[in-house]
């Protein structure tokens, strides 16, 4: 069984694996980043760490994206069992809405992956359901950080 942590973006439901999410975080500010594209809303001051915030619903593309208001961060990176002492250069903000999900699913092959924009099928590597039937897609969260990270060089 594996453990995620299910979060809104847009009209995306998306599963991240517990040993990447660190942390949610409620309250939060925003300092802009100057030529940004974007998808890459600004930094926040996170535990006296600042992280890029990330708006996964514009990044993948989502048509319903709209300016509102995020209520949350899901804060992600490597994790305090992995071989780098100093995690925080790693770290990553991915604002949501709504309330953050713990999903315990055992994950299936996602069979509609020809529908899903190009940008979260290369992400996405299965489907995981909640206690009420809800499909999140399950993402590879590795492959979101190099994702990012070769935009950003390009850009």
């Amino acid at each position: 069984m594996k453990l995620a942590q299910g979060i809104l973006c847009g009209s995306w439901a998306l599963a991240f694996p517990f040993d990447w999410a660190r942390q949610i975080v409620d309250s939060f500010e925003l300092s802009p980043i100057p030529k940004a594209p974007i998808w890459l809303l600004g930094g926040a001051n996170v535990d006296g760490n600042i992280v890029p915030v990330i708006d996964l619903r514009v990044y993948l593309g989502d048509s319903t994206a709209s300016k509102t208001q995020h209520q949350r961060l899901l804060i992600g990176g490597l994790s305090a069992t992995q071989s780098s002492a100093d995690t925080t250069g790693d770290a990553i903000a991915i604002a949501f809405e709504g309330l953050p999900q713990q999903l315990g699913y055992e994950p299936q092959t996602l069979t509609y992956a020809d529908v899903l924009p190009a940008r979260l099928r290369e992400l996405c590597v299965g489907v995981g359901k909640n206690a009420a039937g809800h499909e999140f897609l399950e993402i590879d969260a590795e492959r979101l950080l190099a994702a990012l990270s070769d935009e950003l060089s390009r850009a």
